[in-house]
């Protein structure tokens, strides 16, 4: 969350860690209830079992994963995603769950089993509505997530992370811009704190321009990894299937391609100095005016 005018702004990956952590400890305490016998003995293979599962995987997994990805989407591509529409998903999702996999619950301890292709209780229909209903608000959540991305990307240069550090982050990676630097650091961070990126924010040197740079060491890029992993598909497949000749073939696909990796001298090069400093003055000489000219009741919104 931010502090904005005096208000605490919740911002969206906040609102996902949040139904992250609630709606996985109720999927966690079911399963403790589950891992008794007698209540196991009676639970098992019924919509109870539904309702835990999936508040473990939905709640314990896709909420995690929307907050990670609107945490570090701006990290990896240069802007915000759009956050009208991306709380209008997150509500969608989490009242749409809620009302999905609740019901459930009630089923299970009423006696309704899974896979079932008829069920002839009127008293489960109630609950079996109201879940049908929560699956639909669901897909809404689902439409609003693929919007935010439409018009997120569509509106990209109006969320354009120009700081680097749009949630008003502690630690030493929203130091840098947003996409980062191939080099990621111009010149090694000096540690002192836990929390490195902070102290430097509150004793305003968290941006020096510094007056000479040296040249970087970097490895060059290679697809190794990824050839050998595309062998390494062909091998396992070919395993499962007892296709011999073509197992033979990604393995030595594989031995090949690391072989020929360990005998490639060419594997590193220097980024200039001259190059390194003229891409952090084009970022660092805007940014400190930007953050001079920001005034106190809104700085911890565009600057955190």
């Amino acid at each position: 969350f931010t502090m904005y005018r005096g208000r605490i702004r919740f911002t969206l990956p906040m609102m996902w860690t949040v139904a992250f952590m609630v709606t996985f400890t109720i999927g966690g305490m079911t399963g403790v209830l589950l891992a008794v016998p007698g209540a196991d003995f009676v639970l098992h293979n019924s919509l109870f079992l539904i309702a835990h599962f999936h508040n473990v995987i939905i709640g314990g997994v896709l909420f995690g994963l929307f907050a990670a990805m609107n945490y570090w989407f701006p990290k990896a591509f240069g802007f915000k995603l759009e956050e009208r529409w991306g709380k209008a998903s997150f509500w969608c999702w989490v009242v749409g769950f809620y009302m999905a996999f609740m019901p459930l619950y009630v089923l299970g301890l009423m006696g309704m089993t899974r896979r079932m292709n008829h069920y002839a209780n009127p008293a489960w229909q109630p609950y079996l509505i109201v879940a049908a209903v929560g699956a639909g608000i669901i897909a809404l959540g689902i439409g609003f997530m693929l919007l935010q991305f439409v018009v997120s990307i569509r509106n990209r240069a109006e969320n354009r992370d120009l700081t680097g550090d749009p949630w008003g982050g502690r630690t030493l990676e929203w130091a840098t811009s947003s996409p980062a630097p191939f080099y990621n650091f111009a010149v090694l961070p000096k540690v002192e704190e836990l929390d490195q990126f902070w102290a430097d924010k509150e004793h305003k040197r968290a941006y020096p321009q510094h007056a000479h740079y040296d040249d970087i060491h970097m490895p060059r890029n290679t697809g190794a990894g990824v050839v050998m992993a595309a062998f390494g598909t062909v091998l396992g497949f070919a395993m499962v299937w007892h296709i011999w000749w073509l197992a033979a073939a990604g393995l030595l696909g594989m031995i090949g391609t690391f072989i020929v990796r360990a005998y490639d001298t060419d594997v590193d090069y220097y980024v200039p100095g001259a190059e390194v400093e003229k891409i952090e003055r084009a970022r660092l000489v805007p940014l400190n005016k930007l953050i001079e000219n920001v005034g106190p009741a809104s700085a911890g919104e565009k600057v955190a």
